[in-house]
Protein backbone atom coordinates (compact mmCIF):
# COMPACT_ATOMS: atom_id res chain seq x y z
CA UNK A 1 0.00 0.00 0.00
CA UNK A 2 2.75 2.28 0.43
CA UNK A 3 4.00 1.68 -2.45
CA UNK A 4 0.81 2.03 -3.89
CA UNK A 5 0.43 5.61 -2.29
CA UNK A 6 4.08 6.82 -3.62
CA UNK A 7 3.27 5.71 -7.54
CA UNK A 8 -0.22 8.09 -7.59
CA UNK A 9 1.86 10.68 -5.89
CA UNK A 10 4.24 10.89 -8.55
CA UNK A 11 1.91 10.21 -10.81
CA UNK A 12 0.03 13.23 -9.35
CA UNK A 13 3.01 15.41 -9.92
CA UNK A 14 4.01 13.98 -13.08
CA UNK A 15 0.21 15.03 -13.97
CA UNK A 16 0.46 18.48 -12.51
CA UNK A 17 4.11 18.84 -14.66
CA UNK A 18 2.42 18.25 -17.80
CA UNK A 19 -0.57 20.00 -17.00
CA UNK A 20 1.06 23.54 -16.58
CA UNK A 21 3.26 22.41 -19.89
CA UNK A 22 0.09 21.50 -21.56
CA UNK A 23 -1.88 24.81 -20.59
CA UNK A 24 1.25 27.19 -21.73
CA UNK A 25 1.66 24.85 -24.96
CA UNK A 26 -2.33 26.01 -25.79
CA UNK A 27 -1.73 29.26 -25.13
CA UNK A 28 1.60 29.53 -27.38
CA UNK A 29 0.84 27.71 -30.39
CA UNK A 30 -2.76 27.55 -30.68
CA UNK A 31 -2.72 32.23 -30.20
CA UNK A 32 0.24 31.66 -32.54
CA UNK A 33 -1.96 30.07 -35.01
CA UNK A 34 -4.79 31.53 -34.67
CA UNK A 35 -3.89 35.38 -34.37
CA UNK A 36 -0.48 35.33 -36.91
CA UNK A 37 -2.52 32.50 -39.42
CA UNK A 38 -0.85 29.41 -41.13
CA UNK A 39 2.40 30.55 -42.43
CA UNK A 40 3.91 31.95 -39.14
CA UNK A 41 2.79 29.25 -36.87
CA UNK A 42 5.00 27.35 -39.87
CA UNK A 43 7.79 28.95 -39.63
CA UNK A 44 7.51 28.87 -36.01
CA UNK A 45 7.04 25.50 -35.34
CA UNK A 46 9.27 24.16 -37.57
CA UNK A 47 12.23 26.06 -35.63
CA UNK A 48 10.34 24.52 -32.71
CA UNK A 49 10.51 21.20 -34.02
CA UNK A 50 14.10 21.50 -35.18
CA UNK A 51 15.19 22.51 -31.43
CA UNK A 52 12.99 19.43 -29.71
CA UNK A 53 15.02 16.87 -32.41
CA UNK A 54 18.65 18.86 -31.38
CA UNK A 55 17.21 18.20 -27.40
CA UNK A 56 17.50 14.63 -28.22
CA UNK A 57 20.90 14.81 -29.03
CA UNK A 58 21.16 16.98 -26.06
CA UNK A 59 19.62 14.42 -24.24
CA UNK A 60 21.15 10.96 -26.09
CA UNK A 61 19.28 8.93 -23.64
CA UNK A 62 21.76 9.93 -20.98
CA UNK A 63 18.66 11.66 -18.76
CA UNK A 64 16.32 8.06 -19.14
CA UNK A 65 19.75 5.66 -18.33
CA UNK A 66 20.64 8.58 -15.05
CA UNK A 67 17.50 8.09 -13.67
CA UNK A 68 17.51 4.26 -14.13
CA UNK A 69 21.29 3.87 -13.10
CA UNK A 70 20.75 6.30 -9.45
CA UNK A 71 17.36 4.26 -8.89
CA UNK A 72 19.40 0.95 -8.38
CA UNK A 73 22.41 2.57 -7.13
CA UNK A 74 21.19 6.00 -4.70
CA UNK A 75 24.23 5.52 -2.33
CA UNK A 76 26.52 5.97 -4.93
CA UNK A 77 24.51 9.40 -6.48
CA UNK A 78 26.86 11.73 -6.48
CA UNK A 79 29.72 9.87 -8.56
CA UNK A 80 27.33 9.19 -11.06
CA UNK A 81 26.05 12.53 -10.93
CA UNK A 82 29.15 14.17 -12.03
CA UNK A 83 30.13 11.51 -14.65
CA UNK A 84 26.54 12.05 -16.44
CA UNK A 85 27.26 15.52 -16.16
CA UNK A 86 30.05 15.88 -18.00
CA UNK A 87 29.01 13.69 -21.09
CA UNK A 88 25.67 16.14 -20.80
CA UNK A 89 27.41 19.08 -21.26
CA UNK A 90 29.46 17.45 -23.94
CA UNK A 91 26.80 16.34 -26.05
CA UNK A 92 24.14 19.90 -24.94
CA UNK A 93 27.45 22.10 -26.83
CA UNK A 94 27.39 19.77 -29.99
CA UNK A 95 23.74 19.94 -30.21
CA UNK A 96 23.16 24.02 -30.23
CA UNK A 97 26.45 23.72 -32.64
CA UNK A 98 24.52 21.74 -34.61
CA UNK A 99 21.46 23.69 -34.60
CA UNK A 100 23.43 26.80 -36.09
CA UNK A 101 25.17 24.75 -38.59
CA UNK A 102 20.95 24.00 -39.98
CA UNK A 103 20.28 27.53 -41.54
CA UNK A 104 23.92 27.32 -42.77
CA UNK A 105 22.78 23.97 -44.92
CA UNK A 106 19.25 24.30 -46.20
CA UNK A 107 18.15 27.79 -47.63
CA UNK A 108 14.88 28.72 -44.77
CA UNK A 109 13.44 32.23 -44.61
CA UNK A 110 14.90 35.46 -42.66
CA UNK A 111 12.02 34.40 -39.98
CA UNK A 112 12.48 31.09 -39.68
CA UNK A 113 16.57 31.34 -39.57
CA UNK A 114 16.38 33.58 -36.66
CA UNK A 115 13.89 31.60 -34.78
CA UNK A 116 16.35 28.74 -35.14
CA UNK A 117 19.13 30.68 -33.50
CA UNK A 118 17.15 32.15 -30.55
CA UNK A 119 15.80 28.45 -30.05
CA UNK A 120 18.95 27.04 -30.07
CA UNK A 121 19.66 28.67 -26.94
CA UNK A 122 16.46 26.73 -25.49
CA UNK A 123 17.74 23.44 -26.40
CA UNK A 124 20.85 24.50 -24.19
CA UNK A 125 19.07 25.46 -21.16
CA UNK A 126 15.96 22.61 -21.73
CA UNK A 127 18.60 19.45 -21.76
CA UNK A 128 20.20 20.80 -18.33
CA UNK A 129 17.27 21.49 -16.88
CA UNK A 130 16.15 17.48 -18.15
CA UNK A 131 19.02 16.45 -16.27
CA UNK A 132 18.25 17.85 -13.20
CA UNK A 133 14.33 16.68 -13.45
CA UNK A 134 16.17 13.01 -14.20
CA UNK A 135 18.09 12.92 -10.82
CA UNK A 136 14.38 14.32 -9.03
CA UNK A 137 12.56 11.33 -10.33
CA UNK A 138 15.48 8.59 -10.04
CA UNK A 139 14.38 9.51 -5.92
CA UNK A 140 10.66 9.60 -6.57
CA UNK A 141 10.54 13.43 -5.45
CA UNK A 142 8.44 14.55 -8.69
CA UNK A 143 7.13 17.18 -6.58
CA UNK A 144 10.30 19.15 -7.19
CA UNK A 145 9.86 18.92 -11.21
CA UNK A 146 6.07 20.48 -10.62
CA UNK A 147 7.31 23.21 -8.46
CA UNK A 148 10.20 24.02 -11.20
CA UNK A 149 7.65 23.46 -13.91
CA UNK A 150 4.90 26.01 -12.19
CA UNK A 151 7.35 28.71 -11.75
CA UNK A 152 8.95 28.72 -15.39
CA UNK A 153 5.84 28.04 -17.16
CA UNK A 154 3.58 30.49 -14.88
CA UNK A 155 6.14 32.87 -15.77
CA UNK A 156 6.22 32.58 -19.11
CA UNK A 157 1.98 32.25 -19.51
CA UNK A 158 1.11 35.60 -18.11
CA UNK A 159 4.28 37.08 -20.46
CA UNK A 160 2.81 34.99 -23.60
CA UNK A 161 -0.88 36.68 -22.73
CA UNK A 162 0.76 40.12 -22.66
CA UNK A 163 2.60 40.14 -25.83
CA UNK A 164 -0.25 38.04 -27.69
CA UNK A 165 -2.72 41.26 -26.51
CA UNK A 166 -0.13 43.68 -28.25
CA UNK A 167 0.55 41.46 -31.23
CA UNK A 168 4.12 41.37 -30.77
CA UNK A 169 6.69 39.75 -33.21
CA UNK A 170 7.14 36.81 -33.58
CA UNK A 171 10.95 36.44 -32.09
CA UNK A 172 10.01 37.69 -29.05
CA UNK A 173 7.77 34.52 -27.43
CA UNK A 174 10.68 32.72 -28.74
CA UNK A 175 13.28 34.76 -26.91
CA UNK A 176 10.29 34.62 -23.94
CA UNK A 177 10.20 30.38 -24.49
CA UNK A 178 13.79 30.23 -23.96
CA UNK A 179 13.96 33.01 -21.22
CA UNK A 180 12.11 30.51 -19.18
CA UNK A 181 13.88 27.76 -19.85
CA UNK A 182 17.14 29.18 -17.99
CA UNK A 183 14.93 30.49 -15.08
CA UNK A 184 13.58 27.04 -14.56
CA UNK A 185 17.33 25.60 -15.26
CA UNK A 186 18.56 27.83 -12.37
CA UNK A 187 15.35 26.85 -9.84
CA UNK A 188 16.17 23.28 -10.85
CA UNK A 189 19.70 23.90 -10.35
CA UNK A 190 19.54 24.98 -6.78
CA UNK A 191 17.00 22.11 -5.70
CA UNK A 192 19.04 19.37 -6.84
CA UNK A 193 21.94 20.75 -4.55
CA UNK A 194 19.59 18.97 -1.76
CA UNK A 195 20.04 15.26 -3.56
CA UNK A 196 24.06 15.53 -4.36
CA UNK A 197 26.97 17.77 -4.01
CA UNK A 198 26.84 19.88 -6.72
CA UNK A 199 31.04 19.25 -7.79
CA UNK A 200 32.63 20.41 -11.22
CA UNK A 201 31.46 17.45 -13.86
CA UNK A 202 33.87 14.46 -13.54
CA UNK A 203 36.34 14.93 -17.47
CA UNK A 204 37.23 11.09 -16.95
CA UNK A 205 37.79 9.41 -20.12
CA UNK A 206 37.25 6.08 -18.64
CA UNK A 207 33.91 7.27 -16.88
CA UNK A 208 32.93 8.98 -20.27
CA UNK A 209 33.19 5.39 -21.77
CA UNK A 210 31.50 3.79 -19.10
CA UNK A 211 28.69 6.42 -19.55
CA UNK A 212 28.18 5.85 -23.80
CA UNK A 213 29.01 2.44 -23.57
CA UNK A 214 25.66 1.97 -21.57
CA UNK A 215 24.24 5.18 -22.94
CA UNK A 216 24.10 4.96 -27.08
CA UNK A 217 21.58 2.02 -26.91
CA UNK A 218 19.18 4.59 -24.89
CA UNK A 219 20.19 7.65 -27.26
CA UNK A 220 20.32 6.23 -30.39
CA UNK A 221 16.61 5.20 -29.27
CA UNK A 222 15.50 8.06 -27.71
CA UNK A 223 16.41 10.31 -30.83
CA UNK A 224 15.09 7.77 -34.17
CA UNK A 225 12.19 7.47 -31.72
CA UNK A 226 11.66 10.72 -32.00
CA UNK A 227 12.93 11.43 -35.13
CA UNK A 228 10.63 8.83 -37.31
CA UNK A 229 7.67 11.19 -35.60
CA UNK A 230 8.88 14.20 -36.12
CA UNK A 231 10.88 14.37 -39.25
CA UNK A 232 7.72 14.72 -41.42
CA UNK A 233 7.42 18.04 -40.16
CA UNK A 234 10.76 19.35 -41.30
CA UNK A 235 10.81 17.48 -44.70
CA UNK A 236 6.79 19.36 -45.59
CA UNK A 237 8.79 22.29 -44.74
CA UNK A 238 11.66 21.55 -47.12
CA UNK A 239 9.30 20.53 -49.90
CA UNK A 240 6.29 22.08 -48.86
CA UNK A 241 7.12 25.41 -47.10
CA UNK A 242 6.22 27.47 -44.26
CA UNK A 243 2.10 27.70 -45.03
CA UNK A 244 1.63 23.46 -45.19
CA UNK A 245 4.06 22.70 -41.74
CA UNK A 246 1.24 25.31 -40.70
CA UNK A 247 -1.61 22.85 -41.25
CA UNK A 248 0.38 19.48 -40.44
CA UNK A 249 1.34 21.43 -36.98
CA UNK A 250 -2.17 22.31 -36.40
CA UNK A 251 -2.56 18.78 -35.84
CA UNK A 252 0.33 16.95 -34.66
CA UNK A 253 1.03 19.71 -32.16
CA UNK A 254 -2.66 18.15 -30.74
CA UNK A 255 -1.26 14.69 -31.00
CA UNK A 256 2.01 15.77 -28.99
CA UNK A 257 -0.24 17.55 -26.45
CA UNK A 258 -2.17 13.92 -25.64
CA UNK A 259 0.85 12.11 -25.55
CA UNK A 260 1.72 14.27 -22.00
CA UNK A 261 -0.63 12.06 -20.29
CA UNK A 262 1.86 8.18 -21.23
CA UNK A 263 4.73 10.96 -20.62
CA UNK A 264 3.10 11.15 -17.14
CA UNK A 265 3.24 7.34 -16.74
CA UNK A 266 6.65 6.69 -17.81
CA UNK A 267 7.82 9.86 -15.10
CA UNK A 268 6.34 8.04 -12.80
CA UNK A 269 6.62 4.62 -13.02
CA UNK A 270 10.26 4.20 -15.20
CA UNK A 271 12.48 4.59 -11.40
CA UNK A 272 9.29 2.45 -9.75
CA UNK A 273 9.21 -0.41 -12.95
CA UNK A 274 13.47 -0.64 -12.69
CA UNK A 275 12.90 -1.84 -9.71
CA UNK A 276 9.91 -3.98 -9.52
CA UNK A 277 11.61 -6.35 -12.24
CA UNK A 278 14.88 -6.62 -10.15
CA UNK A 279 13.24 -7.08 -6.99
CA UNK A 280 9.74 -8.52 -7.34
CA UNK A 281 9.25 -9.11 -10.92
CA UNK A 282 5.60 -10.60 -10.39
CA UNK A 283 4.03 -7.21 -8.94
CA UNK A 284 6.40 -5.59 -12.46
CA UNK A 285 4.32 -7.99 -14.33
CA UNK A 286 0.76 -6.80 -12.41
CA UNK A 287 1.82 -3.26 -12.48
CA UNK A 288 2.18 -3.34 -16.21
CA UNK A 289 -1.04 -4.93 -17.12
CA UNK A 290 -2.67 -2.15 -15.09
CA UNK A 291 -0.74 0.55 -16.65
CA UNK A 292 -1.44 -0.78 -20.25
CA UNK A 293 -5.01 -1.14 -19.48
CA UNK A 294 -5.21 2.58 -18.04
CA UNK A 295 -3.42 4.46 -21.00
CA UNK A 296 -5.82 2.28 -23.40
CA UNK A 297 -8.86 3.75 -21.85
CA UNK A 298 -7.67 6.95 -21.80
CA UNK A 299 -6.85 7.13 -25.73
CA UNK A 300 -10.30 5.60 -26.46
CA UNK A 301 -12.52 9.00 -25.91
CA UNK A 302 -9.17 11.07 -27.03
CA UNK A 303 -9.24 9.60 -30.17
CA UNK A 304 -13.10 9.26 -30.64
CA UNK A 305 -13.46 13.00 -30.25
CA UNK A 306 -10.33 13.67 -32.46
CA UNK A 307 -12.34 11.47 -35.29
CA UNK A 308 -16.21 11.91 -35.19
CA UNK A 309 -15.64 16.10 -34.28
CA UNK A 310 -12.41 16.63 -36.73
CA UNK A 311 -14.42 19.62 -38.02
CA UNK A 312 -15.83 21.07 -35.03
CA UNK A 313 -12.29 21.00 -32.89
CA UNK A 314 -10.35 22.68 -35.85
CA UNK A 315 -13.23 24.98 -35.47
CA UNK A 316 -12.82 25.72 -32.17
CA UNK A 317 -9.44 25.92 -31.79
CA UNK A 318 -7.90 27.32 -35.28
CA UNK A 319 -11.12 28.45 -37.34
CA UNK A 320 -11.80 26.71 -40.60
CA UNK A 321 -11.43 29.93 -42.38
CA UNK A 322 -7.42 29.22 -42.64
CA UNK A 323 -7.37 25.40 -41.39
CA UNK A 324 -10.32 23.48 -43.26
CA UNK A 325 -7.60 21.52 -44.94
CA UNK A 326 -6.84 20.51 -41.50
CA UNK A 327 -9.63 18.41 -41.12
CA UNK A 328 -9.23 15.04 -42.61
CA UNK A 329 -5.46 15.14 -40.86
CA UNK A 330 -7.29 14.92 -37.64
CA UNK A 331 -9.17 11.66 -38.52
CA UNK A 332 -5.87 10.11 -39.57
CA UNK A 333 -4.26 11.75 -35.73
CA UNK A 334 -7.32 10.00 -34.18
CA UNK A 335 -5.65 6.22 -35.03
CA UNK A 336 -2.26 7.28 -34.46
CA UNK A 337 -3.48 8.48 -30.77
CA UNK A 338 -4.94 4.89 -30.08
CA UNK A 339 -1.82 3.16 -31.80
CA UNK A 340 0.81 5.49 -29.55
CA UNK A 341 -1.05 4.71 -26.44
CA UNK A 342 -1.07 0.93 -27.27
CA UNK A 343 2.22 0.50 -27.45
CA UNK A 344 4.14 2.98 -24.47
CA UNK A 345 3.56 0.35 -21.45
CA UNK A 346 5.11 -2.68 -24.28
CA UNK A 347 7.95 0.11 -24.40
CA UNK A 348 8.57 0.59 -20.70
CA UNK A 349 8.35 -2.77 -19.99
CA UNK A 350 11.23 -3.40 -23.08
CA UNK A 351 13.12 -0.74 -21.28
CA UNK A 352 13.11 -1.90 -17.39
CA UNK A 353 13.62 -5.53 -18.26
CA UNK A 354 16.95 -4.53 -20.05
CA UNK A 355 15.63 -5.14 -23.72
CA UNK A 356 16.64 -1.63 -25.04
CA UNK A 357 18.51 -2.40 -27.82
CA UNK A 358 15.43 -4.34 -29.14
CA UNK A 359 13.44 -1.14 -29.33
CA UNK A 360 16.46 1.05 -30.73
CA UNK A 361 16.79 -1.43 -33.48
CA UNK A 362 12.79 -0.70 -34.36
CA UNK A 363 12.96 2.80 -33.85
CA UNK A 364 16.02 2.86 -36.12
CA UNK A 365 14.44 1.14 -38.95
CA UNK A 366 11.17 3.30 -38.91
CA UNK A 367 13.17 6.55 -39.18
CA UNK A 368 14.05 4.77 -42.22
CA UNK A 369 10.73 3.96 -43.35
CA UNK A 370 9.45 7.42 -42.75
CA UNK A 371 12.41 8.60 -44.75
CA UNK A 372 12.05 6.68 -47.58
CA UNK A 373 8.02 6.91 -47.54
CA UNK A 374 7.50 10.86 -46.89
CA UNK A 375 9.97 10.44 -50.15
CA UNK A 376 7.49 9.80 -52.26
CA UNK A 377 3.88 10.57 -49.97
CA UNK A 378 5.22 14.30 -49.37
CA UNK A 379 5.67 15.33 -53.23
CA UNK A 380 2.68 13.62 -54.00
CA UNK A 381 0.41 13.93 -51.66
CA UNK A 382 1.60 16.93 -49.45
CA UNK A 383 0.24 16.89 -45.88
CA UNK A 384 -2.05 14.02 -46.14
CA UNK A 385 0.43 11.91 -47.62
CA UNK A 386 2.71 12.89 -44.84
CA UNK A 387 -0.20 11.99 -41.83
CA UNK A 388 -0.76 8.51 -43.60
CA UNK A 389 3.11 7.73 -43.15
CA UNK A 390 3.26 8.89 -39.61
CA UNK A 391 0.37 6.45 -39.23
CA UNK A 392 2.62 3.61 -40.85
CA UNK A 393 5.39 4.05 -39.51
CA UNK A 394 3.59 4.20 -36.12
CA UNK A 395 1.78 1.06 -36.86
CA UNK A 396 4.79 -0.59 -37.68
CA UNK A 397 6.63 0.21 -34.14
CA UNK A 398 3.42 -0.96 -32.22
CA UNK A 399 3.84 -4.25 -34.23
CA UNK A 400 7.46 -4.21 -33.32
CA UNK A 401 6.90 -3.77 -29.61
CA UNK A 402 4.01 -5.94 -29.22
CA UNK A 403 5.92 -8.62 -31.02
CA UNK A 404 8.90 -7.92 -28.91
CA UNK A 405 6.70 -8.20 -25.48
CA UNK A 406 4.00 -10.90 -26.73
CA UNK A 407 4.54 -12.69 -23.97
CA UNK A 408 2.63 -10.28 -21.47
CA UNK A 409 1.49 -8.58 -24.54
CA UNK A 410 -1.03 -11.32 -25.75
CA UNK A 411 -2.47 -12.08 -22.73
CA UNK A 412 -3.24 -8.31 -21.46
CA UNK A 413 -5.48 -7.58 -25.30
CA UNK A 414 -7.41 -10.58 -25.01
CA UNK A 415 -8.67 -9.34 -21.53
CA UNK A 416 -12.57 -8.63 -21.80
CA UNK A 417 -11.90 -5.35 -19.96
CA UNK A 418 -9.43 -4.58 -22.50
CA UNK A 419 -11.92 -5.65 -25.30
CA UNK A 420 -14.93 -4.53 -24.62
CA UNK A 421 -14.00 -0.82 -24.04
CA UNK A 422 -12.58 -0.79 -27.00
CA UNK A 423 -15.78 -2.53 -29.17
CA UNK A 424 -18.41 -0.09 -27.42
CA UNK A 425 -16.48 2.81 -28.13
CA UNK A 426 -16.98 1.87 -31.75
CA UNK A 427 -20.31 1.48 -31.78
CA UNK A 428 -20.54 4.74 -30.02
CA UNK A 429 -18.70 6.34 -32.74
CA UNK A 430 -21.06 4.68 -35.41
CA UNK A 431 -24.07 6.08 -33.58
CA UNK A 432 -22.88 9.66 -32.78
CA UNK A 433 -21.50 9.75 -36.69
CA UNK A 434 -25.01 8.99 -38.36
CA UNK A 435 -26.62 11.26 -35.54
CA UNK A 436 -25.95 14.75 -36.94
CA UNK A 437 -28.80 16.92 -34.91
CA UNK A 438 -27.00 15.91 -31.98
CA UNK A 439 -23.97 18.96 -31.77
CA UNK A 440 -20.60 19.23 -30.92
CA UNK A 441 -20.97 19.91 -26.91
CA UNK A 442 -24.05 17.64 -26.30
CA UNK A 443 -21.92 14.84 -28.30
CA UNK A 444 -19.28 15.58 -26.34
CA UNK A 445 -20.92 15.07 -22.88
CA UNK A 446 -22.10 11.70 -23.76
CA UNK A 447 -18.60 10.71 -24.98
CA UNK A 448 -17.23 11.62 -21.71
CA UNK A 449 -20.52 10.52 -19.53
CA UNK A 450 -20.48 7.43 -21.34
CA UNK A 451 -16.54 6.40 -20.98
CA UNK A 452 -16.51 7.38 -17.42
CA UNK A 453 -19.44 4.53 -16.62
CA UNK A 454 -17.54 2.27 -18.77
CA UNK A 455 -14.22 2.37 -17.10
CA UNK A 456 -15.78 2.68 -13.71
CA UNK A 457 -17.58 -0.55 -14.29
CA UNK A 458 -16.38 -2.52 -17.14
CA UNK A 459 -12.76 -1.15 -17.44
CA UNK A 460 -11.50 -1.88 -13.94
CA UNK A 461 -11.83 -4.60 -11.44
CA UNK A 462 -12.43 -3.47 -7.70
CA UNK A 463 -8.83 -3.88 -6.63
CA UNK A 464 -7.73 -2.05 -10.16
CA UNK A 465 -9.59 0.75 -9.10
CA UNK A 466 -8.49 1.09 -5.52
CA UNK A 467 -4.83 0.50 -6.95
CA UNK A 468 -5.73 3.54 -9.97
CA UNK A 469 -8.64 6.12 -8.55
CA UNK A 470 -7.22 8.33 -5.87
CA UNK A 471 -9.75 9.30 -3.30
CA UNK A 472 -10.71 13.37 -2.81
CA UNK A 473 -8.65 12.90 0.51
CA UNK A 474 -5.45 12.19 -1.31
CA UNK A 475 -5.84 14.79 -4.17
CA UNK A 476 -6.14 17.37 -1.35
CA UNK A 477 -3.09 16.13 0.45
CA UNK A 478 -1.49 16.11 -3.37
CA UNK A 479 -2.39 19.76 -3.58
CA UNK A 480 -1.22 20.99 0.17
CA UNK A 481 1.82 19.28 -0.71
CA UNK A 482 2.78 20.88 -4.12
CA UNK A 483 1.53 24.77 -2.20
CA UNK A 484 4.36 23.76 0.56
CA UNK A 485 6.89 23.11 -2.21
CA UNK A 486 6.06 26.25 -4.14
CA UNK A 487 6.65 28.09 -0.71
CA UNK A 488 10.00 25.91 0.48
Amino acid sequence: MQQAARIRRNSFFSLLSSGIRFLTNIFLFLGIARFYGPEVFGQFTAAHTLSTLFLLLADFGLDLLFTTEVARQRADADRLFRSFAAVKLLFSGVAVIGMWLIPLAHDVSATTRWLIYIFSLSVAFNALMNFFFALFKSFEQLQHETRVSFIANAVLLILLIMLGIFHAPIWLFAALFTATRALGLVLAAVTAARFVRLQRPSFNMAEWKAVMRQGWVFGVYLLCGTLFFQLDTLLLAWWQGDHAVGIYQSVMKLVALTLALPEVANSALLPVFSRFYHEDEPRWARWGRLLNKTLWLLALPIALIFFVYAENVIQLLYGLEKFSSAVPLMRVAALIILIRFAWETCGLMLTTSGRQFVKMVIVVIATILTIALNWYAIPRYGTYGAALVSLLTNLFVAAGFFWSARSFFVSWTLDARYLIPGVLTVILGVILRNAPALNFWCGLSVIIAFHSLVFYFIGYTIAERRAVLVSVGNRWQGINKLFHSLRA
